[in-house]
């Protein structure tokens, strides 16, 4: 595999932000960059019931710090982005498997490589102009080039999917070099460096927004038709089924209903986006105020007895009422996310015997009852239940046989053992720390620290617990400077090579699994051995057959295995996605766990 990646490029998927998610926008969004984005969620027209527009759709959000698609942190619950903007696929509803969005049929060369899309004809952008292969061709050099894509060109260059191209002496893609091509008006020809499995998946993420040529000139060949600030904050121009109208980042955004939309013309006139940043601010306003249609509940508020789950809607979602709040009973809805939250070790500095001890003394339900408010999943792998070979219910049963450290418990008698046979008593503790950040999760992983500390102290480890800002930590991690480091990481595409990429003995690995071996592998310990062996059968069958699906399946489960042995890697609990709607709102079930959905199709009766 030749991913020409290295340990701060691991920052893009690991633990970088925060995974509080809100109404319209995710914790994976950046901190917030605009200046005046004071988080207030003030309204200078009134935010009163009785001043809204009746047939616009209320909804709050963090502050952004980039609307422009090439350069969002994450698509998972970029909602704003997926109103306005399309890409070649999607996940229709937020499930597996991906489907055509902007694409209408699509060939693969028989070694895999070059991907021919034809795409829709008809299909109309907000300013009037039709989508044309040539668009397609320069959105995509854009993510490629443009000094806009805030270190996003790894989903299109030198990441797992990568189109072949040129590199400077500097490493960077020589301007116009990729192989893309508009063949004819609606046709676009892709050849990428070597085979990827989930190419198909990989367009459905929104950062492969279609926009029109030549728009902005962040790329050379292009002076663009506007400046580029202009375009960003005032003129964002897509094909989704609402047009963008403004964006005050210290206040809202707004959109407005696309009449021209080649679908499902929306039922209601628009949406606007309170920006509000705290998240019992948020909470009042939706639930007091009542002029937030849907929304999310942050944990501190969150009454597990208030809940009733009557509607499973498949392995991952499900819906159900709760209440009452604010006098009302609100609909409810609950969706798995590909995310997993878990300790690194690095097991240069965090002997085995201790990585052990503490998976034997971590009990993953008492966490996700406790620490995470029953708002999650116990985790047992690295790899999200939606990703997991055979899917959730082969997570589960798979878990809950031949999870070693105790399924659903805390064994302090086996920690305790492994730590005495280690030579280590009361009186001679073992010593090592636990990092984690403190602006990101402090509360959810405070808890979950003292909890350790003190089942720790029973098992003879003495455990320091201490807090950094999440860029201190991560720095450090990339310099191998961390003992264990409480962190999450989210799946880039449907599969479990997107998490498992970094949970095998490699160079690039904060971990530093094997690295005391200097990665020979003659060197390596049975389990390391095993998972590099897992990692070489997975990069041989890296094409969309399902010979080789079956042996990445294997392979996947190897590793993860290979990973309870050794213990790099400690999974805590996977998080959910929830959203609380008033009746009112009309047509919404809840999504999957890939993407929120375009909401062209619901309705407001207030």
């Amino acid at each position: 595999m030749s991913e020409n990646i290295d340990r701060r490029k691991f920052l893009a998927g690991v633990g970088t932000v925060s995974s509080v998610a809100v109404a319209g926008c995710s914790g994976e969004e950046d901190p917030v960059e605009e200046s005046g984005a004071d988080g207030n969620g003030s309204d200078a027209d009134g935010d009163g019931q009785d001043q809204l527009n009746a047939g616009q759709l209320q909804l709050i959000q963090n502050p952004r710090a980039t609307l422009d698609p090439i350069g969002i942190s994450g698509g998972i619950n970029a909602w704003m982005s997926s109103q306005v903007h399309e890409q070649p696929f999607t996940y229709a509803d937020g499930t597996a498997p991906v489907e055509s969005m902007l694409v209408d049929e699509y060939t693969v060369s028989d070694d895999y490589l070059t991907y021919t899309f034809t795409f829709k004809e008809g299909v109309s952008f907000h300013n009037g102009r039709e989508l044309t292969a040539s668009d397609a061709v320069y959105s995509w050099r854009r993510l490629a080039e443009s000094e806009n894509n805030r270190n996003n060109q790894d989903r299109i260059v030198r990441g797992p999917m990568s189109v072949a191209h040129e590199t400077n002496e500097d490493g960077e893609t020589v301007p116009g070099s990729l192989a893309l091509e508009a063949v004819d008006e609606y046709t676009v020809e892709m050849t990428l460096e070597e085979p990827f499995q989930n190419t198909l998946g990989n367009l459905a993420d929104l950062r492969f927004t279609v926009i029109p040529e030549g728009i902005v000139g962040d790329i050379e060949g292009y002076d663009g038709e506007v400046p580029y600030d202009e375009w960003s904050t005032e003129r964002l121009t897509g094909t989704g089924p609402f047009q963008f109208v403004r964006w005050d980042p210290g206040n809202e955004i707004v959109v407005e209903r696309f009449d021209d939309y080649r679908g499902s013309v929306a039922n209601i006139d628009g949406i606007r986006w309170q920006i509000l940043e705290d998240p019992n601010a948020r909470y009042t306003r939706a639930v007091n105020e009542q002029n937030v249609d849907i929304f999310n509940m942050p944990r501190s508020q969150f009454d597990p007895a208030l809940l009733e789950v009557d509607q499973e809607i498949d392995e991952d979602r499900s819906q159900g009422t709760y209440g009452p709040v604010g006098g009302e009973t609100l609909n409810y809805g609950e969706t798995s996310l590909p995310r997993t939250q878990y300790l690194i070790f690095n097991t240069l500095r965090v002997e085995e015997p201790a990585r052990k001890a503490i998976a034997y003394i971590v009990n993953q339900e008492q966490i996700t009852e406790t620490a995470v408010r029953g708002q999650g999943e116990p985790a047992y792998f690295l790899t999200p239940p939606s990703a997991f070979p055979g899917g959730a219910s082969n997570y589960r049963q798979t878990a809950q046989e031949d999870y070693p450290y105790g399924y659903a418990e805390s064994d302090l008698d086996a920690a305790r053992q492994v730590m005495e046979e280690a030579g280590y008593t009361a009186d001679d503790p073992y010593e090592t720390t636990l990092q984690f950040p403190s602006d990101r999760q402090a509360s959810e992983w405070g808890e979950i620290a003292n909890l350790l500390r003190d089942q720790a102290e029973a098992v003879h480890i003495d455990l320091e617990i201490e807090q950094a800002p999440i860029a201190t930590l991560t720095n450090r991690a990339i310099e191998g400077d961390i003992t264990i480091y409480a962190v999450w990481n989210e799946l880039s595409w449907l599969e479990a090579d997107s998490m498992l990429r970094f949970a095998y003995p490699n160079e690039f690995a904060w971990s530093r699994w094997g690295a005391e071996a200097e990665y020979e592998y003659d060197q390596l310990s049975d389990a390391a051995q095993r998972a590099t062996d897992a990692w070489g059968r997975y990069e041989e069958n890296r094409v969309p057959s399902e010979d080789a699906q079956e042996t990445r399946d294997d392979a996947y489960l190897e590793i993860e295995r290979a990973n309870w042995a050794d213990m790099t890697m400690l999974p805590l609990w996977h998080p959910v996605e929830e959203l609380y709607w008033y009746d009112w709102v009309e047509g919404l079930e809840m999504h999957g766990s890939q993407r929120r959905p375009q909401l062209n199709e619901i309705s407001l009766n207030r």
